[in-house]
């Protein structure tokens, strides 16, 4: 695999750990259009004295992107990060035209190879950071060729709360 390509499944690892964790389901799109996961949660309901669990139909479509420390910038209250204009566009539209949200959650390494994972008898652990990032009301396409420079806040650290805090917004 390419240096990339680790990146990529490591990320990919982190939100189905994150998801998992917190009894969501990370499903892969066969024909992806942009989107890498959805993310759902079933609902659950009581019949003949038993717990059911259904699928909501709700659901959030995410783009993961992986990079280490030397690509990002930490200034004041934000990472700033030069993201491929393509994915740019491809939220920018996706909010436009659809009633799903569709996020990018920007997965942040450490510089060197030899930092990214660490394990032991007692623990694993897998380091950085992952921020998520949704185009903010009014932003536009961008005519650039290759790269746009978004600023995420640093609020929007991907944490515990922040799959549930997403689906409050979109679906309560």
């Amino acid at each position: 695999m390419t240096i990339e390509q680790i990146k990529e499944e490591l990320s990919n690892s982190f939100v189905g750990l994150v998801a998992s964790y917190l009894g969501y389901k990370l499903t892969k799109p066969s024909d992806t259009g942009g989107v890498d996961f959805s993310l759902t949660k079933d609902i659950s309901y009581i019949s003949n004295g038993r717990t059911r669990f259904i699928q909501s139909g709700q659901y959030i479509d995410l783009q993961l992107k992986a990079t280490t420390d030397r690509t990002v910038i930490l200034e004041d209250s934000v990472l700033k990060y030069d993201l491929e204009v393509k994915t740019y566009n491809d939220l920018i539209k996706r909010k436009e035209f659809s009633n799903a949200p569709f996020f990018l959650i920007l997965f942040v390494l450490p510089e060197e190879k030899d930092d990214w994972i660490d394990f032991n008898d007692e623990y694993i652990l897998l380091r950085k950071y992952a921020f998520w990032y949704i185009p903010p009301d009014g932003s536009e396409p961008t005519d650039n060729t290759s790269r746009i420079r978004i600023s995420i806040p640093l609020n929007n650290k991907l944490d515990f709360d922040t799959f549930d805090n997403w689906f409050n917004t979109y679906y309560n």
